[in-house]
């Protein structure tokens, strides 16, 4: 029976990584689309990303939660009055959903009127 180190208080065995082992983390946060085009948004977030980072965003199409893929192509970080930093990214959308595009153009018809 092999005797434990001072101090070391695990239950289960672990093991050494030789190499490179990737992982994904996933957090959710509500963020605010400042501006929106059918390549990409601009969008104010609590936390910064990954400069050229593949993001999965979710937007609310007719009340319905659309995944879509998006890349960060440029990241600025701004003072907000609360005084907690906050991040505008620039987002390229990558092969975004028909519904999503459909959207985006009934809000510039909108906005042209």
């Amino acid at each position: 029976m092999a005797l434990k180190p001072l101090g070391d208080r695990r239950t289960r065995v672990r093991f050494d990584v030789v190499g490179a082992l990737w992982g994904l983390l996933e957090l959710t946060e509500t963020a605010r689309i400042v501006n929106v085009s059918n390549t990409g948004a601009l969008i104010d977030s609590p936390l910064p990303a990954a400069l050229d980072s593949t993001q999965t965003v979710r937007v609310m199409v007719e009340g319905q939660a659309v995944a879509l893929d998006a890349r960060v192509r440029h990241i600025r970080r701004i003072n907000a009055e609360t005084g907690a930093p906050r991040y505008l990214l620039g987002l390229e959308f990558m092969s975004p959903p028909e519904s999503v595009l459909q959207s985006i153009e009934q809000l510039a018809g909108g906005q042209a009127s």
